[in-house]
Protein backbone atom coordinates (compact mmCIF):
# COMPACT_ATOMS: atom_id res chain seq x y z
CA UNK A 1 0.00 0.00 0.00
CA UNK A 2 1.03 3.55 -0.78
CA UNK A 3 1.13 6.32 2.05
CA UNK A 4 1.16 10.01 2.08
CA UNK A 5 2.79 13.05 4.21
CA UNK A 6 0.43 15.51 4.94
CA UNK A 7 1.36 18.98 6.52
CA UNK A 8 -1.01 21.27 7.58
CA UNK A 9 0.72 24.32 8.77
CA UNK A 10 -1.07 26.85 11.36
CA UNK A 11 -0.86 29.91 13.30
CA UNK A 12 -0.10 28.02 16.65
CA UNK A 13 0.72 24.24 15.59
CA UNK A 14 1.89 22.60 12.87
CA UNK A 15 -0.08 19.09 12.23
CA UNK A 16 2.38 16.14 10.32
CA UNK A 17 0.30 13.01 9.64
CA UNK A 18 0.67 9.53 7.33
CA UNK A 19 -2.57 8.23 5.87
CA UNK A 20 -4.02 6.09 3.11
CA UNK A 21 -6.04 7.12 0.27
CA UNK A 22 -9.13 6.01 1.85
CA UNK A 23 -8.52 9.11 4.27
CA UNK A 24 -7.47 7.22 7.37
CA UNK A 25 -4.99 8.89 9.01
CA UNK A 26 -2.53 6.56 10.77
CA UNK A 27 0.01 9.09 12.64
CA UNK A 28 -0.20 12.40 13.65
CA UNK A 29 3.13 14.55 15.26
CA UNK A 30 2.61 18.09 16.34
CA UNK A 31 5.18 21.11 16.10
CA UNK A 32 4.56 24.45 17.74
CA UNK A 33 4.85 27.20 14.66
CA UNK A 34 7.88 29.69 15.40
CA UNK A 35 7.93 32.79 13.99
CA UNK A 36 10.07 35.43 12.89
CA UNK A 37 14.14 34.32 13.59
CA UNK A 38 12.71 30.64 14.54
CA UNK A 39 11.31 30.31 11.47
CA UNK A 40 13.65 27.90 9.54
CA UNK A 41 14.55 26.26 12.82
CA UNK A 42 10.17 25.08 12.80
CA UNK A 43 11.16 23.67 9.00
CA UNK A 44 13.62 21.35 10.32
CA UNK A 45 11.47 20.18 13.01
CA UNK A 46 9.03 19.27 10.51
CA UNK A 47 11.71 17.52 8.32
CA UNK A 48 12.48 15.90 11.80
CA UNK A 49 9.00 14.89 12.18
CA UNK A 50 9.01 12.97 8.54
CA UNK A 51 11.85 11.22 9.40
CA UNK A 52 10.54 10.07 12.42
CA UNK A 53 7.49 8.71 10.61
CA UNK A 54 9.36 6.87 8.32
CA UNK A 55 11.74 5.33 10.69
CA UNK A 56 8.38 4.07 13.06
CA UNK A 57 6.77 2.45 10.58
CA UNK A 58 9.83 1.40 8.66
CA UNK A 59 9.10 2.80 5.85
CA UNK A 60 11.57 4.17 2.25
CA UNK A 61 10.81 6.69 -0.36
CA UNK A 62 8.82 3.66 -2.23
CA UNK A 63 6.39 3.79 0.28
CA UNK A 64 5.23 7.49 0.39
CA UNK A 65 3.57 8.53 -3.03
CA UNK A 66 4.10 12.33 -2.25
CA UNK A 67 4.26 15.49 0.45
CA UNK A 68 1.22 17.85 0.95
CA UNK A 69 1.38 21.13 2.53
CA UNK A 70 -2.03 22.56 3.29
CA UNK A 71 -0.22 27.18 4.36
CA UNK A 72 -2.63 29.94 5.30
CA UNK A 73 -2.15 33.12 2.65
CA UNK A 74 -2.31 33.50 -1.17
CA UNK A 75 -0.34 30.62 -1.90
CA UNK A 76 1.39 30.34 -5.21
CA UNK A 77 0.96 26.89 -5.96
CA UNK A 78 3.09 26.33 -8.97
CA UNK A 79 6.51 28.44 -7.29
CA UNK A 80 5.86 26.82 -3.94
CA UNK A 81 7.17 29.13 -1.85
CA UNK A 82 5.42 30.46 1.21
CA UNK A 83 3.83 33.64 1.23
CA UNK A 84 3.22 36.59 3.24
CA UNK A 85 0.98 35.67 6.36
CA UNK A 86 -0.41 37.79 9.20
CA UNK A 87 -0.16 34.44 11.20
CA UNK A 88 3.25 33.45 9.72
CA UNK A 89 5.61 36.26 10.74
CA UNK A 90 9.32 35.65 9.37
CA UNK A 91 8.02 32.72 6.91
CA UNK A 92 7.35 34.45 3.40
CA UNK A 93 9.87 33.58 0.70
CA UNK A 94 10.55 30.01 2.29
CA UNK A 95 10.79 27.97 -0.32
CA UNK A 96 9.24 24.85 1.14
CA UNK A 97 8.42 22.84 -1.62
CA UNK A 98 11.87 22.87 -3.18
CA UNK A 99 13.33 22.11 0.66
CA UNK A 100 11.25 18.93 1.01
CA UNK A 101 12.09 18.20 -2.57
CA UNK A 102 15.68 18.05 -2.07
CA UNK A 103 15.31 15.99 1.46
CA UNK A 104 13.19 13.32 0.60
CA UNK A 105 13.70 13.06 -2.89
CA UNK A 106 9.59 13.25 -3.36
CA UNK A 107 6.62 14.89 -4.97
CA UNK A 108 5.31 17.65 -2.88
CA UNK A 109 2.35 19.54 -3.60
CA UNK A 110 1.32 22.89 -1.74
CA UNK A 111 -2.09 24.71 -1.70
CA UNK A 112 -4.00 27.27 0.58
CA UNK A 113 -4.89 25.29 3.27
CA UNK A 114 -8.67 26.32 3.27
CA UNK A 115 -8.11 25.09 -0.59
CA UNK A 116 -6.91 21.93 0.49
CA UNK A 117 -9.04 21.75 3.73
CA UNK A 118 -11.94 21.97 0.18
CA UNK A 119 -10.01 19.23 -1.66
CA UNK A 120 -10.01 17.09 1.91
CA UNK A 121 -13.54 17.46 1.99
CA UNK A 122 -14.22 16.20 -1.59
CA UNK A 123 -12.03 13.28 -1.48
CA UNK A 124 -13.27 12.43 2.05
CA UNK A 125 -15.32 14.46 3.56
CA UNK A 126 -19.62 15.56 3.00
CA UNK A 127 -18.36 16.32 -0.60
CA UNK A 128 -17.61 12.92 -2.32
CA UNK A 129 -18.81 11.88 -5.47
CA UNK A 130 -19.44 15.92 -6.38
CA UNK A 131 -18.20 17.28 -8.88
CA UNK A 132 -18.92 21.43 -7.79
CA UNK A 133 -18.65 21.79 -4.00
CA UNK A 134 -17.54 25.11 -1.36
CA UNK A 135 -15.88 24.09 1.72
CA UNK A 136 -16.07 27.12 4.03
CA UNK A 137 -14.18 27.39 7.47
CA UNK A 138 -15.79 29.41 10.09
CA UNK A 139 -13.06 29.66 13.04
CA UNK A 140 -10.93 32.91 14.21
CA UNK A 141 -11.18 34.16 10.79
CA UNK A 142 -13.31 32.66 7.88
CA UNK A 143 -11.71 31.10 5.18
CA UNK A 144 -12.79 28.48 2.11
CA UNK A 145 -12.34 26.97 -0.92
CA UNK A 146 -14.03 26.03 -4.33
CA UNK A 147 -14.18 22.69 -6.54
CA UNK A 148 -15.13 23.06 -9.41
CA UNK A 149 -16.15 20.32 -12.17
CA UNK A 150 -14.01 18.15 -9.70
CA UNK A 151 -10.75 20.22 -9.88
CA UNK A 152 -9.47 22.52 -7.01
CA UNK A 153 -9.98 26.22 -8.06
CA UNK A 154 -7.06 28.44 -6.59
CA UNK A 155 -7.88 31.79 -9.33
CA UNK A 156 -5.40 33.49 -11.33
CA UNK A 157 -3.63 35.06 -8.70
CA UNK A 158 -4.25 32.10 -6.41
CA UNK A 159 -6.93 34.33 -3.81
CA UNK A 160 -10.10 32.20 -4.89
CA UNK A 161 -12.06 31.23 -2.14
CA UNK A 162 -11.61 33.95 0.05
CA UNK A 163 -15.22 34.00 1.09
CA UNK A 164 -14.62 36.00 4.16
CA UNK A 165 -13.59 39.06 2.77
CA UNK A 166 -16.64 39.26 0.43
CA UNK A 167 -18.76 42.45 1.37
CA UNK A 168 -21.66 41.94 3.43
CA UNK A 169 -22.07 45.46 4.68
CA UNK A 170 -20.75 47.84 2.33
CA UNK A 171 -18.95 50.42 4.28
CA UNK A 172 -19.40 48.60 7.50
CA UNK A 173 -17.26 47.06 10.29
CA UNK A 174 -13.51 47.32 10.23
CA UNK A 175 -12.09 43.63 9.28
CA UNK A 176 -8.12 42.75 10.46
CA UNK A 177 -7.52 42.71 6.00
CA UNK A 178 -8.12 46.53 6.35
CA UNK A 179 -11.21 46.58 4.41
CA UNK A 180 -14.76 47.24 5.66
CA UNK A 181 -17.86 45.05 5.77
CA UNK A 182 -15.92 41.90 5.34
CA UNK A 183 -18.27 38.79 6.37
CA UNK A 184 -15.12 37.74 8.60
CA UNK A 185 -15.80 40.70 10.60
CA UNK A 186 -19.46 39.71 11.18
CA UNK A 187 -19.68 36.43 11.20
CA UNK A 188 -15.99 34.80 12.44
CA UNK A 189 -15.15 34.29 16.16
CA UNK A 190 -13.56 36.85 16.33
CA UNK A 191 -16.77 38.83 15.37
CA UNK A 192 -18.86 36.80 17.63
CA UNK A 193 -16.69 37.64 20.64
CA UNK A 194 -16.54 41.50 19.80
CA UNK A 195 -20.09 41.61 19.84
CA UNK A 196 -20.73 39.60 23.30
CA UNK A 197 -17.74 42.06 25.02
CA UNK A 198 -19.84 45.11 23.68
CA UNK A 199 -22.75 43.64 24.81
CA UNK A 200 -21.37 42.51 28.05
CA UNK A 201 -19.26 45.92 28.69
CA UNK A 202 -16.81 43.18 30.48
CA UNK A 203 -13.69 41.94 29.92
CA UNK A 204 -12.22 40.62 26.55
CA UNK A 205 -13.30 36.82 26.51
CA UNK A 206 -12.82 34.61 23.28
CA UNK A 207 -15.36 32.88 20.50
CA UNK A 208 -14.77 29.73 22.73
CA UNK A 209 -15.96 31.03 26.09
CA UNK A 210 -19.02 32.79 24.35
CA UNK A 211 -19.77 29.66 23.14
CA UNK A 212 -19.74 27.70 26.39
CA UNK A 213 -22.12 31.15 27.91
CA UNK A 214 -24.68 30.34 24.74
CA UNK A 215 -24.68 27.12 25.27
CA UNK A 216 -25.60 27.81 28.85
CA UNK A 217 -28.80 30.12 28.30
CA UNK A 218 -26.95 33.23 28.10
CA UNK A 219 -28.81 35.84 26.04
CA UNK A 220 -26.28 38.11 24.70
CA UNK A 221 -24.13 34.98 23.84
CA UNK A 222 -26.87 33.44 22.15
CA UNK A 223 -27.81 36.86 20.69
CA UNK A 224 -23.57 36.72 19.49
CA UNK A 225 -24.32 33.45 17.45
CA UNK A 226 -27.19 34.74 16.34
CA UNK A 227 -26.35 37.57 14.34
CA UNK A 228 -23.02 35.68 13.19
CA UNK A 229 -25.82 32.89 11.52
CA UNK A 230 -27.30 36.44 10.27
CA UNK A 231 -24.68 37.02 8.23
CA UNK A 232 -23.24 33.79 7.73
CA UNK A 233 -26.58 33.20 5.65
CA UNK A 234 -25.95 35.92 3.61
CA UNK A 235 -22.48 35.19 2.61
CA UNK A 236 -23.72 31.08 1.78
CA UNK A 237 -26.88 32.87 -0.15
CA UNK A 238 -24.40 35.52 -2.76
CA UNK A 239 -22.28 31.77 -3.22
CA UNK A 240 -25.45 29.68 -4.34
CA UNK A 241 -26.44 32.62 -6.59
CA UNK A 242 -22.85 33.08 -8.11
CA UNK A 243 -22.12 29.15 -8.19
CA UNK A 244 -25.44 27.05 -7.24
CA UNK A 245 -22.61 23.73 -6.40
CA UNK A 246 -23.95 20.91 -5.38
CA UNK A 247 -23.45 21.51 -1.78
CA UNK A 248 -21.27 24.68 0.03
CA UNK A 249 -19.98 22.62 3.39
CA UNK A 250 -19.32 24.19 6.37
CA UNK A 251 -16.26 23.75 9.56
CA UNK A 252 -14.64 24.87 11.96
CA UNK A 253 -14.59 26.03 15.87
CA UNK A 254 -17.19 28.28 15.65
CA UNK A 255 -19.83 25.51 14.31
CA UNK A 256 -18.63 23.24 16.68
CA UNK A 257 -19.12 25.41 19.90
CA UNK A 258 -22.05 26.98 18.76
CA UNK A 259 -25.82 26.50 20.04
CA UNK A 260 -28.50 24.36 18.25
CA UNK A 261 -30.32 28.08 17.19
CA UNK A 262 -26.64 29.08 15.39
CA UNK A 263 -27.22 26.54 12.75
CA UNK A 264 -31.23 27.46 11.80
CA UNK A 265 -30.53 30.76 12.12
CA UNK A 266 -27.60 30.25 9.15
CA UNK A 267 -30.58 28.57 7.13
CA UNK A 268 -32.87 30.59 7.81
CA UNK A 269 -30.66 33.60 6.44
CA UNK A 270 -29.05 31.84 3.55
CA UNK A 271 -33.01 30.95 2.29
CA UNK A 272 -33.75 34.58 3.11
CA UNK A 273 -31.40 35.99 0.67
CA UNK A 274 -30.64 33.57 -1.81
CA UNK A 275 -32.87 33.32 -5.25
CA UNK A 276 -35.11 30.51 -4.34
CA UNK A 277 -33.91 27.70 -6.88
CA UNK A 278 -30.20 28.36 -5.61
CA UNK A 279 -31.88 27.43 -2.34
CA UNK A 280 -33.31 24.86 -3.22
CA UNK A 281 -30.70 22.89 -5.18
CA UNK A 282 -27.67 23.55 -3.07
CA UNK A 283 -27.36 21.21 -0.06
CA UNK A 284 -26.12 23.08 2.79
CA UNK A 285 -24.15 20.63 5.00
CA UNK A 286 -22.06 20.07 7.89
CA UNK A 287 -18.40 18.88 8.46
CA UNK A 288 -18.31 14.94 9.20
CA UNK A 289 -14.31 16.11 9.16
CA UNK A 290 -14.62 18.55 12.18
CA UNK A 291 -10.84 18.45 13.92
CA UNK A 292 -9.06 16.77 10.93
CA UNK A 293 -10.16 18.81 7.86
CA UNK A 294 -6.76 20.13 7.78
CA UNK A 295 -4.82 16.99 7.93
CA UNK A 296 -7.05 15.29 5.15
CA UNK A 297 -7.01 18.17 3.20
CA UNK A 298 -2.79 18.51 2.83
CA UNK A 299 -3.36 14.39 2.38
CA UNK A 300 -5.67 14.84 -0.49
CA UNK A 301 -3.67 17.13 -2.66
CA UNK A 302 -0.81 14.15 -2.60
CA UNK A 303 -3.88 11.75 -3.49
CA UNK A 304 -5.44 13.55 -6.00
CA UNK A 305 -2.30 14.59 -8.04
CA UNK A 306 -0.71 11.49 -7.75
CA UNK A 307 -3.86 9.48 -10.06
Amino acid sequence: MKYAIGIDIGGTKISVTMGTSAGKILVRKKVATRIHSQSKTCVEEIITSVRQIFHEFKLSSKDILGIGIGAPGAVNSKVGVLPRSPNLAGWAGIPILRILQNKFKLPVYLANDANAAALGEWAFGAGQKMKNLIYITVSTGVGGGLIINGQLYEGAGFVAGEIGHISVVPEGRKCKCGRRGCLEAYASGIAIAYDYNQAKKQKVVGAKEVGLAACSGDKAAIKSYREAAYYLGIGLANLMNILNPEAIVIGGGVLKSSPPVYWKDVLRSAKAHAWPEAFRTTKVLQSPLLGHSGDLGALALVFKNSK
